[in-house]
């Protein structure tokens, strides 16, 4: 069986993966980009996928979500993974010229660079762990990236973590099969969109209310239309089988001009 996730390995993707598949059992994929994971799953190459969706500083990864609207894929589980940020380099050095890392990296670790190293040149890269590959052979003077990064490159730590503290990133498991499992704790992510009228929007929500149902995201993504057009992206506590559930979705969906459900998935929180 082959799981597709955002390569290299060492990247913050491939530990959510290793959290969730044997690596012993299954073959890992790394793909260069989520276009590739997504694609990866859709023509059966892979039958799932990792994909990283959130973070709690820099917010929502605007690529997945694109996705998640136009695929025919569905989200079977979430991984939340902290994430702690390193600088690390092939060996000390007096002077750091330039680093590089993925802009959500850099962003996360914003204070500290500005405080440490105002005029390094910040190289944007596709992953940490790519970062870390091109640090190793030269091109750059360090990189931000995992301790696994920096160890399956032969580099040193120089200091770390040297992100914003309570940093972690939601991933998804994705695959074609809606074969939804029941955990602990629950969510079901939705997709929607409401007649351009006043009041539209609200009177979708209040049916969440009106079933006692949490919100715990909803946010708004072009939809790809027209100017103007947005669908809305919402998670819900709770499991698509429960009754307040079942029926709070029939209701959207009667009352959207769009509808689609993401996924019903428990959800894995390792670090916390």
């Amino acid at each position: 069986m082959k799981i597709a996730y955002l390569g290299p390995i060492g990247s913050y993707s491939y530990e959510a993966t290793r959290r969730f598949f044997n690596e012993e059992r299954e073959e890992l994929v790394a793909c260069e980009t989520i276009d590739d994971v997504f694609e990866s799953i859709e023509e059966n190459r892979a039958e799932f996928g990792v994909v990283p969706v959130e973070n709690s500083i820099e917010g929502s990864v605007s690529t997945t979500f694109d996705y998640l609207l136009k695929s025919q894929v569905y989200i079977i589980k979430e991984i939340v993974l902290k994430v702690e940020h390193y600088l690390c380099a092939k060996e000390q050095m007096q002077r750091i010229l330039t680093i590089a890392s993925h802009p959500q990296a850099f962003s996360q670790c914003h204070d500290y660079l500005r405080r440490n190293f105002k005029d390094a040149k910040l190289i944007q890269v596709s992953s940490t762990s790519y970062a870390a590959r091109i640090c190793a052979e030269g091109e750059v003077d360090a990189a931000i990236c995992s301790p696994l990064a920096a160890q399956q490159n032969n580099l040193k730590i120089l200091t770390g973590p040297i992100n914003h503290d309570n940093n972690y990133t939601r991933f998804f498991v994705i695959t074609k099969n809606p074969n939804f499992e029941k955990g602990e704790k629950n969510k079901t992510s939705i997709i929607f969109s409401t007649y351009d009228k006043p009041g539209s929007l609200y009177k979708i929500l209040a049916i969440f209310n009106l079933y006692d149902l949490n919100l715990t995201k909803i946010e708004s993504r072009p939809a790809k239309t027209n100017l103007g057009e947005y669908v809305f992206f919402v998670d819900i506590d709770g499991f698509v089988d429960e009754e307040d559930v079942s029926d709070a979705l029939k209701v959207v969906q009667r009352k959207s001009t769009f509808f689609k459900l993401l996924g019903s998935y428990s959800v894995i929180c390792p670090d916390k």
